[in-house]
């Protein structure tokens, strides 16, 4: 983290010490969810008071840009608008149609985030895809369904992406995609045959993102998330 930021002159404003993290918000080198160095440790970096540093993180806050959570940590926030997922929510909960639409928004977007992950993955992002289809496997195994895991597996390869507004996007979407991942892993899809079925489209798609084929990739996706349309469908009746 300590290369990222530049030393700034004593004499600018606090606006300045804003625009540097914003430039790196806005090229992904600061992410979705990470956690900010704290102002003592900016203040070293950048070379400013920390009353400076104070006030420009108050900025980026009140502009959305990051936001203080429990243990007053702060966190880069998703700049897309997070509110929109209040209703939507209800409309979930309310109308199963609108899963069914929802899984279809998610076919095309994840479908193209297979294929940039199996271009840009990172061997960390790698790990951690395999680290999660181990416990998925291990699950199936032990017969436990967790929508989590599943969950996890497939914003991982949302992130490996690396795609700076994508990444923005599909987190401000996270809850929306959590109800649907859940709604098709411990509620619908729970015989065994179907938990198996599932297990190996996820296999696939790590065997795809792993060897680099980004074709391959996108196929398996659209492979995943047609069953789950064509299922939802039926069962949604």
């Amino acid at each position: 983290m300590t290369e990222l930021f530049q030393e700034i002159a004593a004499e600018k404003k606090p606006r300045k010490i804003a625009d540097q993290i914003l430039a790196f918000i806005a090229d992904g080198q600061l992410k979705v969810g990470e956690r900010m160095p704290s102002e003592r440790r900016l203040s070293e970096m950048m070379g400013v008071s920390r009353a400076s540093i104070r006030e420009a993180l108050s900025y980026l806050e009140m502009s959305g840009f990051i936001k203080t959570v429990r243990g007053s940590r702060t966190l880069v926030s998703s700049v897309a608008d997070s509110r929109v997922g209040d209703p939507l929510q209800i409309m979930l909960r309310d109308d199963h149609r609108k899963v069914v639409e929802l899984a279809e928004i998610r076919a095309f977007m994840e479908a193209w985030a297979a294929r940039e992950a199996a271009r840009k993955r990172s061997v960390e992002q790698l790990e951690l895809m395999a680290g999660y289809l181990g416990e998925m496997e291990t699950d199936f195994a032990r017969g436990v369904i967790d929508f989590e895991k599943d969950l996890a597996f497939h914003l991982t390869i949302a992130a490996a992406a690396n795609n700076t507004i994508f990444s923005h996007l599909i987190n401000t979407i996270y809850d929306l995609v959590s109800f649907s991942v859940k709604v098709h892993r411990e509620d619908l899809y729970t015989s065994r045959r179907e938990q198996e079925l599932i297990l190996q489209h996820h296999r696939n798609l790590y065997e795809t993102i792993a060897a680099g084929d980004p074709v391959h990739a996108e196929l398996a996706m659209q492979e995943h998330l047609g069953f789950v349309i064509r299922e939802f469908k039926k069962k949604f009746k």
